[in-house]
């Protein structure tokens, strides 16, 4: 799980301090995930928001581990292309906001009775995603070598904790007494692609080891 390292620092264009408001592309797929909400609650009622929401946010997440591996093959496949400027760090903020519509989802439905499951749910995922999106915003001030390797760690630690416990929920679909459901089975492949994709990318990535050169010198031989 090391290679989910922090990805989504690879754009360092600095942003206002504390400046976190959504762009053209996290805010996009912030609102995506608010139609199939707001729609499926018009439709069918929360259940099936909270479930559309759930599977939008899966997809997204599986975008955030193979967003860097995908455009590093295809600006090495193909010259012209060009990485677009902090791509990861706005599909994290996307998968983010994605995930907060998600809980809310869970979290309306409960107010008025409210259970412990449902809170703590809420408010443990909320905390990861909270902190997956304040260490991938490039903040003023807090650039410096030792802060940028907690944040990091911070990022790489939200990021296994969420690929865990889907692949773990998943896998309990799979293999438990649910009804039947190809979309456990699809998105745990999806699972293992990226976590695979981000190994591979950190295995391409590294630079390589360097040679030490010894300094012991070759006796001289007397004539």
């Amino acid at each position: 799980m090391v290679a989910l390292d922090n990805s989504a620092l690879f754009g360092h264009r600095k942003v206002p301090r504390l400046n976190l408001a959504l762009e053209p592309l996290a805010g996009g797929l912030a609102m995506v995930a608010i139609a199939l909400v707001l729609g499926a609650i018009v439709a069918r009622g929360f259940r099936l928001g909270s479930q559309l929401a759930w599977r939008y946010t899966s997809f997204l997440f599986f975008a955030v581990l193979v967003g860097e591996p995908a455009c590093r093959l295809a600006a090495h496949l193909f010259s012209t292309f060009k990485v677009p400027d902090s791509l990861n760090r706005k599909l994290i903020w996307g998968f983010c906001a994605s995930y907060g519509v998600y809980l809310l989802s869970v979290f309306l439905p409960n107010v008025i009775r409210l259970s412990t499951g449902a809170t703590l749910m809420v408010l443990f995922g909320g905390s990861v995603a909270l902190g997956m999106a304040l260490t991938a915003a490039p903040l003023r001030g807090f650039d410096g070598a030792h802060l940028e390797k907690v944040r990091r760690a911070v990022l790489a630690t939200a990021t296994a904790y969420f690929w865990l416990c889907y692949s773990i929920m998943a896998l309990a679909r799979i293999s438990g007494p649910h009804r039947p459901d190809a979309f456990y089975g699809i998105s745990l492949s999806l699972m293992v692609v990226g976590l695979l994709a981000r190994y591979a990318n950190h295995w391409f990535s590294a630079p390589p080891p360097v040679q030490k050169v010894s300094n012991l010198r070759h006796p001289s031989v007397s004539n």
